[in-house]
């Protein structure tokens, strides 16, 4: 372990603190449980998915979380027992009461920042700890260049490191030298887990619809309904047998909607009124959400409902993502800003501002090879951050079971 007079010095200062009463905290769970604290820079949607995941595959661990990264900590997108405390001051009276009444069995830090009295304080009494989700940024290091080994010195009390990118991995390795092992596993990402849907079911469909293209605009808000159906009748001169499937965000407008359209000419048939989407259909309007993963897996495009104007709830786009169906998104992304960063960032969703670009992007994409390389990017960014997830997961579990060595020894 590398030893720093500037964590010396800092420690000395920190052991002066604390002593404040900390609030009453519930009881210990008993069995197993984790710590994670959310640091500078970590996403909590993503690190709520991880730990869902986490509990799901071994629901005998408990977890509390602690965060002072900048994003709000919604405890919905965390698993139903999640305990969440205040963030401890870094003084080692308030660590080590933290720690006497939680007893952590392994502490996860995620994100980019070091807070020094928690980790020396975690590593003194024997806790396991494991860095996720680091990203270091060309212009900065984590303390700067006269604290270099400072920040070497509690990079060495990790048990493993895990980097979002190579170039991080190289800058915590220069920082960390011979003391540290990094590994790149990857940033963790919000992902979706893709719906389910009755295989004989998606077959049957599948025939009946034989080689017509569609698409599929879900949770189409009703503001946005008209541009949907402007964006079809366009396409439909240029493909006559194009069939768009829709969902409408409030499930009790379909038979309105159904009506509506109707009259204006347009050949409709209802999921709720147990119709097919026979040849002649234009539009087929889905029931409620139950069968989204049919749908998304039916249309090789969908178009994210709620996105074309402000205040739209919309739906997670990991979901199409991950079911190999090219996405459309307007420029309001509603509670999933993140998602759709990652999937630009992959060139895996097609912009369109407005009614026409919206028309304009379903015809092109009538194509099915421009159609199927959005598609491909879309789900490649979807099973990356699935993967990604997954190995944090089974790096955590293996740590809480005992392991106690990196990858690059387990390989050596």
């Amino acid at each position: 372990m590398k030893r720093s007079l500037f964590l010396a010095l800092y420690l000395l200062t920190a052991g002066r603190g604390g002593g404040v009463p900390a609030a009453p905290r519930p009881d210990r769970p008993l069995g197993r449980l984790l710590w994670l604290h959310a640091g500078g820079g970590a996403t909590p949607k993503s690190l709520g998915q991880l730990l869902t995941r986490l509990v799901r595959a071994e629901p005998g661990i408990s977890v509390v979380v602690t965060a002072d990264c900048a994003e709000p900590v919604d405890p919905k997108t965390f698993p139903a027992a999640t305990i969440f405390e205040p963030v401890p001051e870094d003084s080692r009276g308030d660590i080590r009461s933290f720690l006497g009444h939680w007893q952590p069995d392994l502490f996860v830090l995620a994100g980019s920042s070091l807070p020094p009295a928690m980790i020396v304080e975690v590593g003194e009494q024997g806790i396991p700890a494991l860095l996720v989700d680091v990203r270091v940024p060309r212009q900065r290091d984590l303390f700067g260049f006269f604290r270099r080994g400072m920040a070497a010195a509690l990079l060495s009390r990790f048990r493993r490191i895990l980097a979002q990118d190579p170039d991080s991995a190289r800058r915590l390795t220069a920082i960390g030298g011979r003391h540290v092992t990094v590994e790149v596993a990857g940033r963790i990402e919000e992902t979706s887990d893709p719906p389910k849907c009755s295989e004989p079911e998606r077959s049957a469909l599948a025939e009946l619809l034989h080689t017509r293209p569609v698409w599929f605009a879900v949770a189409c808000p009703e503001g946005e309904e008209d541009a949907v159906l402007t964006a079809h009748a366009h396409v439909l001169r240029l493909a006559h047998r194009m069939l768009l499937i829709l969902s409408p965000a409030d499930g009790a407008r379909t038979a309105a909607l159904a009506e509506r359209c109707e009259r204006d000419g347009w050949i409709v048939a209802q999921r709720a009124l147990e119709q097919e989407p026979e040849p002649d259909v234009q539009l087929f309007l889905t029931e409620g959400e139950a069968e989204m993963g049919l749908w998304y897996r039916l249309a090789p495009v969908t178009y994210m409902g709620g996105t074309l104007l402000p205040g739209g709830s919309g739906r997670n786009p990991y979901e199409p993502a991950a079911l190999g169906s090219a996405i459309l998104r307007g420029p309001h992304f509603g509670p999933y800003p993140e998602a759709y960063a990652q999937l630009d960032e992959a060139k895996a969703t097609r912009p369109v501002k407005d009614a026409g670009a919206l028309a304009e992007a379903v015809a092109d994409l009538i194509a099915p090879d421009k159609a199927a390389l959005l598609a491909h990017n879309a789900w490649a960014a979807s099973s990356g951050g699935a993967e990604v997830t997954e190995r944090v997961m089974q790096i955590i579990l293996d740590l809480m079971q005992g392991d106690p060595l990196p990858a690059a020894l387990e390989a050596s």
